[in-house]
């Protein structure tokens, strides 16, 4: 074994196949039975090990990873992971298309011209339509791809505007457009709907106690936060995992709290640790989250920021149930953020005036 990632998979290497990393995800069964299923996944090329580096992001496993397969590491540092991987689905769906239509003679590049416009060439600016056809996303042009034999071309390398390079991805042509007024303006309507949507609270995090205090007068948070911008945390992907999901509503879980704190619970003061910088730079780590371990600080931060008067009498209690917080850092999992979130939401006075002192 190699070692396990933030969601729980574990990483193999066996001597019989040295060169190839296996996964083991383990699925526990719905009704709460003690009988489990395993799902193996086998990367045997390069690229595709690069890929799930690339994927694990910066955790201690990634660097592990890098050392048993140097040859994917090259793949990661020189970026030819993603080109590997697209070429080699392109010939596939070449065969595809011959055996759907076999008397259907290719096109040429002048006919692909007609149907998608002029080809869009490197460092250009592009709207990508995202996966489920939802969205349209700035982007620049990074690489062209064409077919050696029609010059045609078959797919484009973008880069997402204001994302990390890693994110960058090979697309089809028919998802790239041109950012001309009417695609703008429908990139707009989109966003603008998007915006309203996330407005509603998923269910779950409305029967927290905070919620009842969200934006309420007298909050220690310098400016009230919109829903929009809490709740933006906790819409995930159509594909997600269970586990992405309820990654995505312990952010909103936490950032209710945050918000909802009586003025007076946390040191506000420009002079103190908790000030409105130091609060706005917390925000942008519970939302850039990536797995358990940044979650859990960022959980931790706030319950050492909050002062003890804020809490309830039964706090010490509650609290003598989950774990010291230097025993938390290092078994962070999404369960133990959940019970604790859940044990902070019930611990605070969120009705509690700040006292005034009297000379």
């Amino acid at each position: 074994p190699i070692g396990n990632d933030p969601f729980g998979r574990s990483y193999w290497v066996f001597s019989a196949e040295p060169t190839s990393l296996f996964v083991c995800h383990v699925d526990s069964k719905p009704e709460g039975g003690m009988s489990t299923k395993k799902q193996w996944h086998r990367f045997c090329m390069p690229e595709e090990i690069a890929s799930v580096m690339v994927c694990l992001g910066k955790v201690p496993l990634c660097e592990t990873l890098k050392e048993v397969f140097p040859e994917a590491a090259k793949r990661v540092n020189d970026r030819s992971w993603s080109t590997l991987l697209f070429g080699r689905s392109l010939p596939q769906a070449s065969k595809r298309a011959q055996v759907l239509s076999p008397s259907k003679e290719p096109k040429t590049a002048a006919e692909e011209q007609v149907d998608y416009g002029a080809p869009f060439v490197e460092d250009e600016d592009v709207l990508v339509e995202s996966a489920n056809g939802k969205f349209l996303w700035d982007a620049v042009v990074v690489d062209v791809s064409k077919d050696l034999e029609t010059e045609r071309v078959n797919g484009y390398l973008v880069h997402y505007k204001k994302w990390s390079s890693r994110f960058d991805q090979w697309v089809v042509p028919d998802r790239v457009v041109e950012p001309n007024k009417v695609n703008l303006e429908v990139q707009e309507e989109v966003l603008q709907d998007f915006n309203t949507a996330s407005d509603v609270a998923p269910p779950m995090l409305e029967r927290m106690f905070a919620y009842k205090f969200l934006n309420a007068k007298k909050r220690a948070r310098s400016t009230p936060a919109s829903k929009s911008e809490i709740f933006e945390s906790t819409f995930t992907r159509p594909s997600a995992s269970r586990d992405e999901q309820l990654l995505g509503l312990l952010k909103g879980a936490i950032l209710i709290i945050e918000a909802a704190l009586p003025r007076g619970s946390v040191g506000s003061s420009t002079n103190r640790s908790w000030n409105p910088q130091a609060a706005a730079l917390w925000r942008n780590l519970v939302k850039d989250a990536q797995g358990p371990e940044t979650l859990m600080r960022c959980v931790l931060l706030l319950e050492d920021v909050i002062s003890p008067d804020w809490l309830h009498a039964q706090a010490a209690q509650l609290y003598s149930a989950v774990p010291k917080q230097w025993r938390a850092m290092g078994e962070a999992s999404l369960p133990a953020i959940a019970l604790r979130i859940s044990v902070l939401d019930r611990c605070l006075k969120y009705q509690q005036k700040k006292k005034k002192h009297i000379n």
